[in-house]
This record gives structure tokens, sequence and C-alpha cells, in this order.
């Protein structure tokens, strides 16, 4: 009998200790009041917010929002054909929030990241510039404080859901506090001027890469692969010109864009299921990159734009979802 109210004993201690555990992943949770089954999952229906801005968060491609992508202070780590390499043919986004990247993007060595060292888009740099300094310290860039979290994953286009110019605090994901240093006015309200700032005038991607202001990237100045240098060094004279940079990075249109986030997904998926059901890296045999037009509409714009973009993603997802061959 006492044998049976020990064991009776030590099932209700660790059933607490898993409603303890539940409670605890949801207080920690970067998206309050998201997760309405308190599952620990976040899925499409329970997120408040755009299809962009989920798939911002959703890392892992997987359709649901779950582990690092919902605690607080999570951070995207190193990913297989993410910033790592430059070759999405877009301004490139930085995702790897590591101490490696930390220093590799601090060129002086004097443990913070200036505006001038900075290569990615300014209203990230704005974003994770807690004491408005004009610096990055390691501290802001690893995002060391979990109780001001910053979601700086999304964009100001992202969270605008109902797309009248301004971040409703109901349309915000990150943190109260953050959001609240953001709004500098104190209106309640987060214009596009206090998010995004004042771009930096004239400032390109080319400018920022160039640090002797030589009008000519070397490749000490590139930040990426041996191979995405070659790859637009078409005089093959060791730099590269405005023009072989720009001939990549220039903006593409929404049916090149809306292909893109489509072949991600596929991407994505069709690396995985070869990987469990097969354990085949069988990339040029996928039926998805014949057509490229899964889920293409008239009104999106150009088909042609819309396969380009549809099949340059997909191949890097493909190689993501499968993972190390």
């Amino acid at each position: 009998m006492q044998r049976i109210r020990r064991t009776s004993l030590i099932v209700v201690a660790l059933g607490l200790l898993d409603v303890a555990s539940v409670r605890a992943q949801s207080s920690n949770s970067r998206f309050e009041g998201m997760d309405r089954n308190r599952d620990g999952v976040i899925s499409r229906g329970e997120w408040r917010g755009s299809d962009e801005s989920f798939r911002r968060h959703d890392w892992n491609g997987d359709g649901k929002l779950s582990g690092e992508e919902v605690w607080a202070n999570g951070r995207r780590g190193w990913r297989q054909g993410g910033d790592d390499d430059f070759g999405n043919g877009r301004d490139p986004e930085l995702t790897d929030w590591t101490p490696a990247t930390f220093a590799r993007l601090d060129r002086d060595h004097d443990d913070r990241i200036s505006s001038a060292e900075w290569i990615y888009d300014w209203e990230t740099f704005r974003r994770i510039d807690r004491n408005r300094d004009g610096n990055v310290s390691r501290r802001e860039f690893l995002g060391e404080d979990a109780a001001q979290d910053d979601d700086r994953e999304d964009r100001f286009d992202a969270l605008d859901v109902n797309r009248d110019g301004r971040i409703a605090k109901n349309e915000w994901h990150g943190s109260r506090d953050a959001f609240e240093w953001l709004d500098r006015n104190g209106d309640g309200v987060l214009s596009r001027t206090e998010v995004v700032g004042e771009t930096e005038t004239g400032r390109t991607l080319f400018d920022r890469l160039d640090i002797d202001r030589n009008s000519r990237i070397t490749l000490n100045e590139w930040r990426w692969s041996r191979a995405s240098f070659d790859s637009r060094d078409r005089d093959r004279n060791g730099s590269l010109e405005r023009d072989e940079l720009n001939d990549v990075t220039a903006p593409r249109g929404d049916a090149y864009l809306k292909g893109r986030e489509r072949g991600l997904i596929d991407g994505r998926e069709a690396g995985r299921q070869d990987k469990t059901r097969r354990n085949r890296w069988d990339l040029d045999g996928q039926r998805e990159l014949e057509q490229a037009d899964a889920g293409y509409q008239a009104s999106m714009g150009s088909r042609a734009d819309y396969q380009a973009g549809y099949r340059e993603a997909f191949r890097g997802a493909y190689a993501q979802g499968f993972g190390p061959r």
C-alpha cells in the first residue's frame, strides 16, 4: 500500500513538473497570446499578422513556429544557403546572429559595429542600435537581453498588416518594451520614420562594401564566398565595378518575389522528403522545377519572372531541406 502511494506521488509530481514546464515555455514566448491552445506551437491560423511576416519567423519552413522560433530572444543561427553566401539576387539580409558574424563585421576590431561597417539594411541597424549611439555593440548584436526582444526578423512593411502606414500594438510581435522604445513620440503607434528612420542618402550596397572608396570592390572587401565573387567579376580583373554588382542586386518585380517565396517552401519540402524517404539527392529530378509555376496567378505579373524567382529559390531551399549529404 505504501509503495502504491509513493508511486502515485511520483506520478503527480511528474505531472506538476510537466505543467510547470509548459507554463514556463508559454511565459517565455516571443509572441504573447498567440498560442491559443497552449501547445507551445503557433500555427498559421493562430498567427496575427501577414503571410510574409509568418514566413520570416518560420526559419525551418515547416509551416509552424516552435522551439527557437517562438522563444523570447530566439535567434536563427547559420543555415545552408543563408547569408553565409551572396546569391539570392537581392540586397542581402542578415540571419546569422552569432559571435562569428559579429567578428566578421567588426572590421576594425573595436568590439562594435559602426554604421560604416554595416553592410545590411538600415532598418535592422536602427532596430538593434538600442542606445542610439550609431554603433552596434556585441550585446546589442547578440540580443542578450531577452526582455527587450526587438523582433529584428520583421520589417515595417511585413508588420503593417492593414497597410495604413503605421504599426499598431496589435500588429507588433516584439516585446512591449521594444515597442515603447521605438515609439519616440509616445502616440501609441509606430510610424515608418520611427521604425525605419531616414535612409542612408545615396549609400547603396556597393558603397557599403567599398571600404577604401576607390570605386571598386576587391576580394578582401567582399564579405561572401570566392565563388560568388568570381561569378560577378565578368572581366576577370580581380575586382567588382558598380555595374557588375548592380546587375545582380537590382530590385526584382513582385512576380519574381512571389515566385521566390513559393520556391522556398516547395524546395525545402522536396529536400526533406528526398532525405527522409529515400536518402538520395535528386535536385535535377524535381518535377516542380520543370514548370516552376506552382501557385502562380496572372494577377502577380510576368509568368517568366515568377518562374525565375521560383527556380532560384527552390534550388537553394532544396539543399536546406535535404541537409548534409
